[in-house]
């Protein structure tokens, strides 16, 4: 692991732990969202970087509900 994916994936982590996961489960967490958000950017043909926010994005509103006051889901 590259220092600056390590970063990435200590900053995804710390996320997962503000939501209330435990530091090891959400270092865990982190690597799958990183390895997932690397196949839909291929599959899609966007960044690595859109693909994680969208994902980042599905895991909050799971938890919180919609970011934007909408109902609707994350097909973009």
């Amino acid at each position: 692991m590259t220092d600056s994916s390590k970063n990435e994936a200590e900053e995804i982590a710390c996320i997962f732990v503000n939501l209330g996961a435990p530091e090891k489960q959400a270092e865990v967490m982190a690597s799958q969202l990183i390895k997932r958000a690397a196949q839909i950017a291929q599959e899609r043909d966007i960044s690595k970087v859109e693909a994680t926010e969208r994902l980042l994005r599905q895991v909050l509103e799971a938890r919180q509900g919609p970011l934007d006051g909408s109902e609707k889901g994350l097909k973009q």
